[in-house]
């Protein structure tokens, strides 16, 4: 009876084990991925629409969040006649893989082929659904009508209009 009540007991305390990370948040458990990939090309897209083919060394999925991680990464998307249309790369992201929104992070480049948009930034989201990028530090952009760099950038990739919250400093082409 004695050893029924220690496997209980013992198997309560497995059952509910938590961990506390270096910044004081508790979690209840350890959230691991489905699939790792290593050296491996996702493609992020559905029928109907050009997909956006990543490339990374590494990409976890977690199918339950509907997410997947990488580390370094580059990406390429075509046009219909088969030109390059957009490209970038990061250190790492996070993709929601049912929205299709990529949160890239660390020394981001974006490049807009078409209109000839170049984006620099730190961290940036791209709504690849929408053609809508977003940036809350700071960001450096050049195009067609300039230069410029500053912080709170929105730009649409479809108009390739974009503005900032606040221009540090910028030029103009006429």
């Amino acid at each position: 009876m004695r050893r029924i009540f220690w496997i209980i007991a013992a198997s309560l305390l497995i059952a509910s084990c938590s961990f506390v990370t270096d910044d004081g948040t508790e979690h209840e458990k350890l959230v691991t991925p489905d699939i790792i990939l290593e050296n491996a090309t996702y493609t992020l897209g559905q029928t109907g629409e050009p997909p956006i083919f990543i490339t990374s060394s590494r990409i976890e999925f977690y199918s339950k969040d509907d997410r997947a991680t990488t580390g370094a990464l580059s990406f390429v998307q075509y046009n219909d006649q088969g030109e390059i249309r957009l490209e970038g790369s990061a250190d790492r992201s996070e993709i929601d893989t049912d929205s299709k929104r990529m949160e890239l992070e660390g020394n981001v480049k974006l490049s807009e082929n078409e209109s000839g948009m170049m984006i620099e930034a730190d961290t940036l989201s791209f709504d690849s659904e929408n053609d809508e990028v977003t940036a809350d530090g700071h960001v450096r952009v050049v195009s067609e009508d300039g230069e410029f760099e500053g912080t709170g950038f929105a730009g649409d990739l479809i108009t390739s209009s974009y503005s900032f919250a606040s221009i540090e400093k910028g030029v103009f082409r006429l």
